[in-house]
């Protein structure tokens, strides 16, 4: 809806409040994803004129809209490289205009692989499991892009997606929820494979183990685990395997891991 608002040639001819607001938005939109690489690369006694943006200041370090999910960052950025043509094709002002626009045009397009650059692949920090038990951990981002993603979510205080725990089935397989396309997991740690994706729970899932709401941190030792935060755990029916959604920062992303026993008592 936003593009189709954009393609009105209308917008351009109507007065200089609507252009107005379009530069606003792409310099909002560099600096949501450029802002805090250059609040970084910038000299300690010069930092002070970064203050200059005022409340837009909070985009290049806290609740940046660009970073909150995948899609919603092309989404900017298509948007963003919409505006920049039609400035291009369409706008007045002459060469400068066109200039600046081309200029702005470049940077969105190098964006996604800005992001690789300027954030280092994601890892889980903080987690730590008690000895004798394997670390699994189902929502590993895949990908340069997805990991310096993920990382660049955990900088800006994004959870991103949230997962949710639906129990381990009575074959010992792991069932759960993401908030992100509203999508259902089976993961089976006897197998070794990737979490796939399924339709539904299985029918006989009154038979799920229960899940428990920790909401705090867990001492590491016999079962147990330590993550900045722990939001819910569930126990296999062996015992061998606990599922815990985590979170390695505070309000930074969710993720879902498994402890897998190596050794049985």
């Amino acid at each position: 809806m936003i593009c189709a608002i954009l393609m009105s040639k209308k917008l351009f001819t109507g007065g200089r409040l609507y252009c107005g607001a379009l530069w606003v938005f792409l310099a909002l939109l560099l600096l949501s994803v450029y802002g805090r690489w250059l609040v970084d690369a910038t000299p300690k006694t010069l930092l002070p004129a970064w203050w200059i943006f005022g409340p837009f200041i909070v985009l290049t370090d806290f609740l940046s809209p660009v970073f909150i999910d995948r899609f919603w960052f092309f989404v900017f950025c298509i948007c963003g490289l919409a505006v920049c043509v039609l400035f291009w094709v369409l706008g007045r002002g002459g060469w400068r205009i066109r200039v600046v626009s081309a200029a702005i045009l470049a940077a969105i397009m190098a964006a996604p692989f800005a992001v690789v650059f300027m954030y280092a692949p994601y890892s889980l920090r903080t987690v730590r499991v008690s000895s004798g038990y394997e670390l699994i951990w189902l929502t590993q981002p895949q990908g340069r892009f997805d990991s310096a993603f993920k990382t660049a979510q955990r900088e800006h205080d994004v959870s991103g997606c949230e997962y949710l725990l639906h129990g381990w089935g009575p074959d010992n397989r792991l069932y759960y929820g993401s908030d992100c396309g509203n999508a259902l997991w089976m993961y089976d740690p006897q197998t070794g494979e990737k979490p796939r994706r399924i339709q539904s729970l299985p029918l006989n899932s009154e038979f799920l183990t229960p899940v428990t709401a920790t909401g705090n941190t867990r001492p590491s030792g016999k079962d147990g685990i330590w993550a900045t935060w722990v939001a819910e755990t569930s126990l296999s029916p062996d015992g061998r395997s606990r599922a815990a959604v985590i979170q390695d920062s505070f309000y930074g992303p969710f993720d879902l891991i498994v402890m897998h026993r190596l050794v049985l008592d």
